[in-house]
């Protein structure tokens, strides 16, 4: 059966009957708030690309909360259904915003009910579906979606039921195919270098050195244009990328092409191969050899949601922080290698798929529930008390900023706060985070915006856990821990089992067990398996 899908980050689709308002139009206050929303809704699809998607679900939720112009809460909610649908595993969520859209704004009413068509089809849910579309005929007969709202009624007309679900596998111990990732190390106009022993491009050449640039939308190889579109490097030995003064040797091999006129490097490895230089970025390798070993599965647990929620895209993974930080081959070290092979192909499952397996620095001494912080719940990513990364580095600290300061940073990130006389906790989690904040302003004005995406990130303050005082002429803001605060907390370093640990932070989750004890393909491998078109 064909699977309709919607990706529209990066386009977001011109609604009829929004007319570009003018700037003269707009007051000073709507104008602030339209530039910060505008802003966050762009910043939100920057986060996409790079894996953060609960950060660019906040995002999307402070561009809806504070802009007044229908239009921009439109394009936040819509932006915020597809994240919610394609990359949360939150399609139920999806489908009440779309209900919000279709009730609150009649200008976007069409496009909304158009995609809750397609979001149901790929739910399953045909009966829904073929209703939802067939009303859509009725409200819209002349409607922009009508062609693709027929072809999507064709496919109802013939999908079969869902299949049943399959037997338990057999006790006889597999050959484990190999599952790659694809681990984008580079995307740039400028030159890049590809080093090694005997690097072979396929049809082209062999030597140690390969110096890539683009011009005219081709490719410069050597400096030379040439026609091909895609050029894989591939070596015995380990291959270097150098670019933008960054270097790093990696397995696998590197693939080049044109993507966006932008040249694009992709580092297509074993997913057990890139664990080694990602664990030992993302922890100390001094660390409890268990805690590197539920680094290690949170790790690969983390690789494999990016694997089959990037399908259509050309790479799963970006290798530095906004994903998690894959530091190559010379990153690897004896402790953290052993980790990542005690625990080969082990990975945390909720509902049988793996798990978002968000993680920050430190928690500074209690997790935070992703309802609070991010607005979206998921049952493995609670609060609960978190002593132990009280040790950690990050645990506590200060930050001290005169008014003017405050002022002047939020300024750049186009908040006005002149006559701030006080920083106020409006809204706070469970946990002590500060959600919201509320700035008292001469003459009585208020205004109230979310912690992390103004306050936090004008002023660069590590966690969102934090008090806040004036004393004379400076804020204070004394806080714990480093992060969002979600997940596992690699400042905590526990020293026991890594089923207790990954149990700990990522509760009502499964230890799917290695592959060497299944029978068959888990079915997270079968899962993504089927995303890059192999056989199960």
């Amino acid at each position: 059966m064909q699977r309709f899908s919607l990706l529209i980050f990066g386009l977001l689709i011109a609604l009829p009957g929004l007319s570009a308002l003018s700037m003269a139009e707009l007051s000073n206050e709507t104008l602030e708030k339209e530039h910060l929303s505008r802003y966050y809704i762009n910043y939100a699809s920057y986060l996409i690309d790079v894996g953060k998607y609960l950060e660019a679900l906040e995002g999307f939720n402070a561009a809806e909360e504070i802009t007044t112009i229908s239009k921009t809460k439109v394009d936040a909610l819509l932006a915020k259904a597809s994240l919610l649908s394609s990359f949360l595993d939150a399609s139920e969520e999806a489908l009440k915003v779309y209900a919000d859209v279709r009730k609150n704004y009649p200008q976007a009413a069409e496009i909304a009910q158009y995609r809750q068509g397609i979001l149901l089809f790929d739910m399953q849910r045909f009966d829904e579906a073929q209703a939802t579309l067939e009303d859509y005929f009725k409200t819209y007969p002349q409607g922009r979606f009508r062609f693709q709202a027929e072809a999507l009624l064709r496919e109802i007309a013939k999908a079969a039921p869902p299949e049943p679900t399959p037997p338990p596998p057999s006790p006889v111990p597999p050959i484990r195919k190999r599952i790659d990732v694809r681990v984008r190390m580079c995307q740039t106009t400028g030159e890049l270098r590809i080093e090694g022993a005997a690097v072979c491009v396929a049809g082209l050449d062999c030597r140690d050195r390969f110096t890539l640039g683009t011009r005219n939308g081709k490719i410069l190889f050597n400096r030379s244009q040439i026609d091909e579109k895609v050029l894989v490097f591939e070596s015995e030995k380990p291959l270097k990328i150098i670019c933008s003064s960054q270097e790093k040797r990696v397995r696998g091999k590197l693939v080049a092409q044109i993507r966006e006129g932008k040249l694009l490097v992709i580092n297509v490895v074993d997913i057990e191969d890139y664990l080694l230089g990602v664990v030992p970025s993302e922890s100390m390798v001094s660390w409890p050899v268990e805690s590197l070993k539920a680094q290690s599965v949170a790790a690969r647990t983390y690789a494999y949601y990016q694997l089959l929620h990037r399908k259509a895209w050309a790479y799963d993974l970006v290798d530095y922080a906004g994903d998690q930080a894959y530091g190559g081959m010379d990153k690897e070290h004896a402790r953290s290698t052993n980790a990542v092979k005690a625990t080969t192909g082990e990975v945390l499952t909720y509902e049988d798929k793996p798990i978002l397996a968000m993680f920050s620095a430190n928690s500074g001494g209690f997790t935070a529930d992703s309802q609070a912080i991010f607005n979206l719940s998921k049952p493995y990513l609670t609060v609960h008390r978190d002593p132990e990364s009280l040790k950690g580095g990050m645990a506590n600290w200060t930050r001290k900023y005169s008014v003017p300061d405050v002022v002047a940073a939020l300024r750049k990130i186009n908040v006005e706060a002149k006559g701030l006389e006080a920083i106020e906790a409006d809204e706070r989690a469970s946990c002590g985070r500060i959600i919201k904040v509320r700035l008292v302003l001469s003459g009585g004005e208020t205004k109230i915006l979310r912690n992390r995406t103004t306050l936090r990130r004008a002023l660069d303050l590590p966690e969102i856990l934090h008090g806040i005082r004036l004393d004379g002429n400076t804020f204070i803001f004394e806080g714990h821990g480093w992060g969002h605060g979600v997940g596992y907390s690699s400042g905590a370093q526990p020293t026991w089992p890594r089923k207790r640990i990954t149990g700990r932070y990522y509760p009502s989750t499964m230890l799917v067990p290695a592959l060497k004890n299944c029978g068959s393909r888990s079915p997270v491998e079968k899962k993504c398996a089927h995303a890059r078109g192999e056989e199960s």
